[in-house]
């Protein structure tokens, strides 16, 4: 009998009960995940109180120090540079209808890569709000130097009804409708990806990051919700524990406040409306007990879990994209550009307000006269304003002025202001940055302003690197996943096309067309030079070609796809006449064809007249020859010999038949003796 060892099979089946041991509860879950909420709080509390003094430069509020009847304005600078700067960086992410390009890393992903960007301009450009979206991201990377943006999918459906026919068949056989009925359908309204541009203030990020946001083990994202919301979405539990809860049915009637610098304190007074904080929790954590953590998301509501699930992306990474300006290193966080030239817009509100002050506190329009220059009754016309006589000089008055204020002083603010616009590298609209603050010759001026086109081209490069390619990478992962096969065929009217798990990561390349106003000028005007230049003896093709690129450098799609689908249409005379042209054409090449073939036939007749000549030609000679041959036998007596053998000849002959005729009469006559005897 064989030996069984029975612990092969207990093993399992201990292991298995020792992780249900070890499996947390949900206290527990929620007891560690708001742990890691209050270790990340001191890094989001020394953001926050950064975020909060950059902000404050860039509004332009008071520093704190003005005195009583004193200036108090605050120059904005910073606010200034960033409104100039604004338009040229947003303009390469909105101009153009189409700005994602997909490319495949090998050869059998070209059809998905020309797919999915279909797909992503049709989701980015058309399904989405991309203009306030790009002027949210601009503007928060500018005056707070962070921008978290969270991706999520948004889903949302309907149940209807509907008529439809009911088929039948008839005595003979034919389909035919009998009746209708009412079905239920459930009916898609909304199935595509979305992004969320989120406060600073209400993200907390994992401290032990180190500035790579793959590193993160989670984020904590607060946001203000309420159970109307909540129950669309169709995803959470416990909402009637959350209810009671925010009801102050068990103890508790109300939540923190959000948003503390809110003074409306505008609250809703109906459940359905009222609102509260949520906290969703995207990171790993070992909810199995079986030692390894893995990616979930957890939401609660004060002490109230309503979601804990797998993480449902198909990454399963966390949902969340940061961009930094001025980023350093080993930080997840950037830097404000207030934190640049805060100390210049310091110095700039200084003078300002030495110059105002000055000028507040000159005599400006005040009047005055020497004493007893006028008598009452033309004082009193003085002061009003009227002809007045007065006794003396025209030095006996006095009329006051502003202060001269030293030219030192401008000196002083144009030399802080190029220097606040060489540090932003952004170039104003009245002058802006001048080459004779960094040299006197054309270089320095010409530097300059690649400089400026340059720092505005990192600023754009930066947004598309660090925050528009991952963010349609994200979606290509959601779109595989969450969207129907129908929809991608009806948005790319292509054959659906499946995406291998390796291109989730991104094995498909993803490039944004950026570039700013000065480098499509520069371009377009490069192409119209070799237009001109070439345009004479170049193919009427080639300069459509070029007049369509010159559009597009131009930020008009339309006429730039009309050059590219133009096709000329030709005048109808001018048409005819090609036409006749070609027939006449035709006509004198057959004319020459068939004037070809006649010659050819002459030219073998001739040929052949020719031969023919030559062969009568051979003939008289031979005719002359034997002629000659004859009159030489005649005269040598050859042809006298011949006839004499020929007649000797003939004679021999006849002899000849003599004989055989009497030979055979003898025989004959001496064959008939014997016959008759018998």
């Amino acid at each position: 009998m064989p030996h069984i060892d029975v612990q092969d099979d207990a093993l399992p089946l201990a292991a298995a009960n020792e992780q249900q041991s070890r499996k947390p509860s949900k206290s527990k879950i929620l007891s560690d995940l708001k742990e890691d909420m209050k270790s990340a709080d001191s890094l989001r509390m020394e953001m926050v109180g950064k975020v909060e003094t950059w902000r404050d430069h860039y509004n332009g509020a008071k520093y704190g120090n003005e005195q009583p009847g004193k200036s108090e304005i605050v120059s904005r600078d910073i606010k200034r540079q960033d409104e100039w700067q604004h338009a040229s960086v947003k303009d390469p992410f909105v101009a153009d209808q189409d700005i994602v390009k997909t490319s495949p890393v090998s050869f059998e992903d070209r059809a998905a890569a020309e797919q999915n960007q279909l797909i992503l301009n049709q989701q980015f450009c058309r399904q989405f709000n991309r203009y306030k979206f790009m002027t949210d991201v601009i503007k928060l990377n500018y005056q707070e130097g962070t921008v978290v943006v969270k991706t999520s999918w948004k889903y949302k459906d309907e149940v209807i009804e509907e008529e439809v026919p009911v088929w039948g068949l008839d005595l003979q056989g034919n389909i035919i409708q009998i009746d209708t009925k009412m079905v239920k359908r459930l009916k898609v309204l909304e199935n595509k990806p979305h992004a969320q541009v989120c406060r600073i203030e209400d993200i907390y990020a994992d401290p032990t990051s180190e500035g790579d946001l793959d590193k993160a083990q989670f984020m904590i994202h607060k946001y203000e919700s309420d159970l109307s919301t909540l129950r669309q979405t169709k995803k959470y539990k416990n909402l009637n524990k959350v209810a009671a809860n925010i009801a102050g049915k068990d103890g508790f009637n109300g939540t923190e406040d959000h948003d503390p610098e809110d003074e409306t304190e505008f609250t809703f007074q109906d459940e359905p409306r009222k609102k509260f904080v949520v906290f969703e929790y995207w990171g790993n954590y070992d909810v199995d007990g079986d030692g390894i953590a893995e990616a979930i998301v957890c939401t609660w509501v004060n002490d109230i879990i309503i979601q804990l699930e797998s993480n449902p992306y198909p990454d399963q990474k966390i949902p969340f994209l940061v961009l930094a300006n001025n980023s350093t290193p080993f930080k997840i966080y950037g830097e404000a550009n207030a934190e640049l030239v805060g100390d210049n817009q310091k110095v700039t509100t200084a003078i300002k307000r030495g110059i105002i002050d000055n000028m507040a506190n000159s005599n400006n329009a005040q009047k005055g006269m020497r004493v007893n220059s006028l008598d009452p009754i033309n004082k009193k016309r003085f002061l009003n304003g009227k002809n007045f006589e007065f006794n003396g000089s025209q030095a006996d008055f006095y009329e006051g002025g502003y202060n001269q204020i030293p030219q030192s002083v401008f000196g002083m603010l144009e030399l802080i202001n190029n220097e606040t616009e060489s540090m932003l590298g952004v170039k104003a609209f009245t002058g802006g940055i001048q080459g004779a603050s960094l040299g006197s010759t054309a270089r320095a001026a010409s530097g300059v302003l690649d400089a400026v086109s340059t720092r505005r081209l990192d600023i754009v490069r930066n947004i598309a690197e660090n925050l528009i390619k991952p963010l349609m990478r994200k979606w290509i992962s959601y779109n595989s996943e969450f969207l129907a096969e129908e929809e991608i065929v009806r948005v790319s009217n292509e054959e659906f096309i499946p995406i291998k798990r390796d291109d989730l990561d991104g094995s498909i390349d993803i490039e944004i067309e950026v570039s700013t106003s000065e480098d499509n000028s520069a371009k377009s005007n490069d192409l119209a030079f070799l237009l001109q230049t070439l345009g004479q003896n170049m193919d009427p093709k080639m300069q459509q070609m070029l007049m369509g690129q010159i559009a597009k450098l131009k930020r008009m799609p339309d006429l730039a796809k009309s050059l590219e689908e133009f096709e000329p249409q030709p005048d109808p005379f001018v048409q005819k006449m090609k036409e006749l042209e070609v027939a006449m054409k035709e006509v004198e090449i057959m004319e020459r064809k068939s004037r070809a073939m006649e010659n050819q036939v002459d030219m073998i007749n001739k040929q052949t007249q020719a031969e023919l000549n030559q062969a009568r030609t051979r003939q008289l000679m031979g005719q002359a020859d034997l002629q000659d041959l004859d009159f030489a036998r005649i005269a040598d007596g050859t042809k006298h010999n011949e006839d004499m053998d020929k007649e000797k000849l003939k004679a021999d002959m006849t002899m000849a038949g003599k004989e055989m005729d009497n030979f055979t009469k003898f025989a004959v006559a001496k064959e008939k003796p014997a016959a008759t005897a018998n």
